[in-house]
């Protein structure tokens, strides 16, 4: 699954602009209703991967898609895992 989002990521940059400049295109008032179907048309040709909801945060080291803080890149386990053995400096449990 690794690849898979590294694909999906590089995907993403590459397309970026193009759908950006689109979409604007597609939602200007101003301009004719034919060019912006046009640009609503050419977007859609767009390839699905190379949507940013397609892509998802994984752990870095355990490639676990849930509950991922992005942050550190972790997920909630690995995180607590790390932070009860001190790897993270200034951090510590809170206690009442």
């Amino acid at each position: 699954m690794r690849g898979i989002d590294y694909k999906r990521r590089k995907f993403f940059a590459l397309y970026e602009s193009r759908r950006k400049a689109l979409q604007a295109i597609a939602t200007n008032q101003n301009l004719e209703i034919s060019l912006r179907w046009w640009a609503q048309l050419e977007k859609s040709k767009l390839p699905r991967q190379s949507s940013l909801s397609r892509v998802h945060n994984h752990c870095i080291d355990t490639n676990r898609s849930r509950s991922v803080l992005s942050f550190y890149k972790l997920s909630r386990l690995q995180f607590r895992r790390l932070a009860s053995k001190g790897s993270f400096s200034g951090l510590r449990k809170s206690c009442w």
